[in-house]
């Protein structure tokens, strides 16, 4: 079953934390996935700050999501 999340900005660590849970992966884990594949040196608390202060980029989004195994679409809203 393909699954389909709408992401909230209110609610961005919350959401991204529940992602990986059901992929079975901690957010340290993502991050070290991450680094490795974009070859980066970010830190798991860089990573909290920015997702606690609003400061992600969709860069950062992108990366996270292909590492969960999803992709990031924009939707006209209705």
């Amino acid at each position: 079953m393909d699954r389909e999340i709408k992401i909230e900005t209110e609610n961005l660590a919350l959401q991204l934390k529940y992602i990986a849970a059901l992929e079975g992966l901690t957010m340290t884990k993502v991050k070290t996935l991450v680094n490795k594949k974009y070859n980066k040196t970010d830190s798991n608390r860089n990573l909290s700050n920015k997702l606690r202060n609003k400061t992600f980029r969709v860069t950062e989004l992108a990366e996270i999501a292909d590492i969960l195994g999803y992709e990031l679409y924009l939707k006209k809203k209705n």
